[in-house]
């Protein structure tokens, strides 16, 4: 009877997963005004081909790489209602009486050209709004209400039509449009060709064309009428979806070739997802999950995503294969901890009691609304467990049994709240453990008998029973204990403790689970194994290395005997391990925008062998691991943007194709770039500048980077993208030289070489002539020194001479004296004597005292004498006065020495007034004035 109902449960399991996911439930951001900071009105899509979304909005052009908006606006701030993306360097765009292109200068900036001036005419965009443009080879069209321009990059002209239009709308490689309220018209080199048979839609606004097969159409109205053209006739595509549609102002559509979906944007009822015979798979409004109602555009994405342009703000529309996004809009159901499949329903255990639905209805995106509470449940639920085709519930307020018509009652005398229950077969004999707030308790199926073990104080989290069948407890925060039952099942015959009291090298907190067929232990991201042989744990080396770059790992959750989950604080991992082999299969990041695992309380409800539940603070994420994918994940390196260098923002941007050299004033380098599908994939950026950093950065979302102050040298600056769960694209490299200072070029050494040799010639010059002044000073010192000497031995011999002279004129003068005299003396003796005997004694006398008075030796003396000290004075004298006698020198060479009339006279044997008369007749040969005195002239002749 039990396998049959096992049986039964699995099949309707299967059925459910099947029924599950006919409509995948894609997650759906919406971004307000507040994050993109723009106006609320947004008209048009497009995206280039390095992944950045532009988006035409009421206030010009908004930009989006993932990571930053930027919003451009035109000169005179005026609306973007439609554009065209031609590439990353050129993009389209018109609006109110204006049309123009934006174009991206070295910057990365984008600038816009209007383009109006092209049109011939005056004033010609007169009340004209472009609605829509579209790029065609070397062509641009723009179209408004009341003409088509045709743009070929220097001239602008109309193509000839209609005198009104509505929409130009692009399907395959045709372009199609309807006249104003009339018939459709299709755009062939130029030349508007009537559709015939199309005035049955005169009076309507035809707003929707999209492929259909291959060569067929569908043609939407705003009224909801949609047909299939087949190229002769109009049928009527789905009525029943007409009739959805009506009333709701179909505006735009497009088709998802890889999902082989429609998706019809609606003004009053948000977006609709059909499949191509027009049944309804999805349904988003404001009634569930979008902020607004109003679908102004649509776009698919390089992901295949879907964007929506509302009149309040943008919507993204995100699938990610095997998983379905449940998201409670108003998080009345509080956070969900734990699901289940019973009897075609799904059960949802929340911290408010227990909510049921039937499983069809995980088919509408409104879930929630569905959702019933179990009367008697409310409170907090733990945790769900069958047990031999009963539904048990862990929960707050003890441990209760859900029966099938979803009436509850409490199996057994349990007064405290429960955490889990399990069972388990030990020695033959079958068991229930059930884990309380308080103790753990163990029931003996066969008897019925409830025991309490309290021989563990330890509050008990979790409970594993192994091969052997020993019980593994894991504690709140104290380590694990593996204990062993007594036959009577009533207490542990033992019990061993393992945790950081006893092996320091443990973790503090130990979790406990089941894989592979093994009791495994973690903590602290790492993975521990139980050695029989060492009675002890020991790190299990596969799922260590398999987990080595993955952190903050939370819980472990077993799918079946080989699979499970991982859960970190924001990412799940199913893997396999069998105790030989430990590999990822699959991970995705849990979306952080109002939707998150519980904190503490993170788990994955395994609803069957493939289908899992993923428990959120605000919903749920339902998985199908026959749907979902192998993950090879391939990711895009970033792109690079610009490069600027220096402090000042509006210039020093550099090419990027070229060899790039900065100048060190403008060492302070800032990198841009942009990521593809960073808002998709919710994707960061590492950056490792190899000369700086060690490490690569931590994951950041950003598109520039700034490096401030670098040193001189070559640098290379890698960039790579992550979705944070360990997946990595290639790294972009940029390689870029900060040039030296200009103190430190070869240059500037040359010229300090320059300066130091210079300073060198000049120093030694300088010491040359400091040593030549010094040496000049001292020899002038010692010149000077010899000089003195000199002089004062020439002023002694000067004074010796003069001492001479006077000495020999003195003695002569005296002599002369003495002698004269004497020859006076004799002649009056004479004269006196009479005696002749005595006469030739007197004559002899006399004769000797005039040969002693001879003057002219005196003379030769006493000129030789003064010649010594007065060189040259003669010789000088005779040049002035060349009529001078030997007397009148004579008499000068007297008058030199300033000697006194009477010594002169003495000297020269004269009488002083023969001297006087000398000097006389030599004032007149001198020709000198009556003023000037004599001696004073012949004394200034040297």
């Amino acid at each position: 009877m039990d396998i049959r109902k096992n049986i039964i449960i699995t099949c309707v399991s299967l059925f459910v997963c099947a029924t599950l996911f006919a409509n995948q439930k894609p997650y759906v951001t919406n971004l307000s005004r507040d994050k993109y900071h723009a106006a609320n009105k947004n008209w048009s899509i497009g995206q280039d081909e390095k992944g950045i979304m532009y988006f035409g909005n009421s206030i010009g052009l908004l930009a989006s790489d993932g990571m930053e908006w930027k919003l451009y606006q035109t000169p005179n701030a005026s609306i973007v209602r439609a554009i065209a993306v031609e590439s990353h360097q050129t993009i389209y765009s018109g609006g109110s009486e204006d049309l123009g292109r934006w174009d991206r200068d070295q910057s990365g900036e984008l600038k816009y050209t209007s383009l109006k001036g092209l049109i011939k005419g005056d004033n010609p965009l007169d009340n004209q709004s472009f609605w829509r443009i579209w790029i065609d080879g070397n062509k641009v069209y723009f179209q408004s209400f009341s003409h088509i321009y045709v743009y070929d990059h220097q001239t602008i002209t109309p193509i000839d039509g209609p005198s009104a239009f509505l929409l130009l709308l692009k399907v395959r490689s045709e372009y199609w449009v309807q006249e104003m309220y009339g018939a459709l018209y299709q755009l062939n080199n130029g030349i508007l060709g009537k559709i015939p048979g199309s005035e049955f839609l005169n009076g309507t606004t035809t707003r929707v064309i999209l492929p259909y097969d291959t060569d067929r159409y569908l043609i939407g109205t705003s009224t909801g009428e949609i047909y299939i053209y087949d190229q002769k006739n109009f049928i009527p595509w789905n009525l029943s979806l007409s009739r959805q549609l009506r009333g709701q102002e179909l505006n735009c559509a497009i088709y998802s070739a890889k999902r082989n979906t429609y998706y019809l944007g609606t003004q009053l009822s948000g977006v609709y997802e059909v499949d191509t015979h027009g049944n309804i798979l999805n349904h988003f409004s404001t009634t569930n999950i979008l902020q607004n109602n109003t679908v102004l555009s649509l776009y698919e994405d390089n992901q295949n995503n879907i964007w929506a342009a509302l009149d309040r703000g943008l919507a993204y529309i995100r699938y990610t294969d095997g998983l379905s996004y449940y998201r409670s809009t108003d998080g009345g159901f509080g956070g969900i901890y734990d699901a289940t499949i019973w009897h075609d329903n799904l059960l949802i255990g929340t911290n408010q009691g227990i909510y049921y639905t039937q499983y069809n209805k995980l088919n509408e995106l409104d879930v929630f609304s569905s959702l019933k509470l179990i009367e008697g449940t409310q409170g907090q639920v733990w945790s769900f467990r069958k047990i031999d085709g009963r539904l048990f519930c862990a929960h707050t307020n003890g441990l209760l049994e859900i029966l099938p018509d979803f009436r509850i009652r409490h199996p057994y005398r349990v007064n405290t709240g429960v955490f889990r229950t399990l069972e388990a077969t030990i020695n033959g004999k079958q068991i229930q453990i059930i884990i309380t707030y308080d103790n753990l308790l163990i029931l003996n199926r066969t008897t019925g008998e409830l025991n309490s073990m309290r021989q563990i104080s330890d509050p008990i989290y979790n409970a594993e029973v192994d091969h052997l069948g020993n019980i593994w407890l894991e504690t709140a925060s104290r380590g694990v204990y593996k204990c062993r039952l007594n036959d009577e099942q009533n207490a542990f015959r033992y019990y061993t403790y393992y945790g950081n009291e006893k092996d320091s090298s443990l973790p503090a907190r130990l979790q406990l689970f089941k894989s592979g067929g093994r009791i495994l232990f973690l903590g602290n991201d790492q993975f521990y194994i139980y050695d029989e042989v060492n009675d002890n744990l020991q790190l299990e080396q596969h799922l260590n290395r398999c987990f080595e770059t993955i952190h903050d790992l939370k819980r472990i959750v077993p799918i079946d005997s080989e699979e499970s989950w991982a859960i970190t604080g924001s990412s799940v991992y199913r893997f396999f391990y069998d105790g030989y082999i430990a590999r990822i299969r699959e991970a995705y990041k849990v979306e952080a925008d109002n939707l998150s695992l519980i904190t503490a309380y993170e788990n994955i409800a395994v609803l069957n062998d493939s289908l899992s539940l993923i428990c959120l603070d605000a919903g749920f994420i339902l998985h199908n691991s026959h749907l979902s994918k192998r993950q090879t994940v391939e990711l895009s390196a970033p792109n690079l943007g610009f490069i600027h260098a220096g402090k000042e923002l509006n210039a020093g941007f550099i090419d990027i194709n070229q060899s790039i050299h900065i100048p060190f004033q403008d060492n302070t380098v800032t990198v841009g770039f942009s990521v593809n599908a960073a808002f998709a994939g919710n994707l960061s950026v590492q950056y490792q500048l190899e000369e700086m950093d060690s490490t690569w950065s931590a994951p950041k979302q950003l598109n520039s980077i700034s490096y401030a102050r670098l040193p001189q040298g070559k640098y290379t600056l890698r960039l790579r993208t992550t979705d944070g769960l360990n997946n990595y694209s290639p790294d972009t490299l940029l390689e870029f030289n900060v040039l030296p200072p200009w103190y430190n070029t070869v240059w500037w050494y040359l010229t300090c070489c320059a300066l130091i040799i210079a300073a060198l010639f000049g120093t030694f010059y300088l010491m040359k002539r400091r040593l030549q002044t010094k040496h000049l000073r001292r020899m002038k010192a010692q010149e000077a020194a010899h000089l003195r000497l000199m002089n004062e031995q020439l002023q002694n011999e000067i004074e010796e001479k003069d001492a001479e002279i006077f000495t020999q004129t003195s003695f002569i003068i005296h002599k002369n004296e003495l002698i004269l005299k004497l020859k006076e003396m004799v002649d009056d003796i004479c004269a006196r004597n009479t005696q002749k005997g005595l006469i030739p004694f007197y004559q002899k006398i006399n004769n000797l005292l005039a040969n002693n008075l001879d003057t002219e030796d005196d003379w030769k003396m006493f000129l030789i004498k003064f010649e010594q000290k007065h060189r040259n004075f003669f010789k000088r004298l005779k040049e002035m006065h060349p009529q001078l006698t030997n007397n009148d020198l004579r008499l000068c060479a007297c008058l030199k020495l300033n000697m006194e009339t009477k010594d002169i006279a003495s000297l020269m044997n004269l009488s002083v007034r023969a001297v006087e008369n000398n000097r006389y007749r030599l004032r007149k040969k001198l020709d000198l004035k009556p003023t000037q005195n004599l001696n004073e002239y012949f004394l200034n002749i040297d």
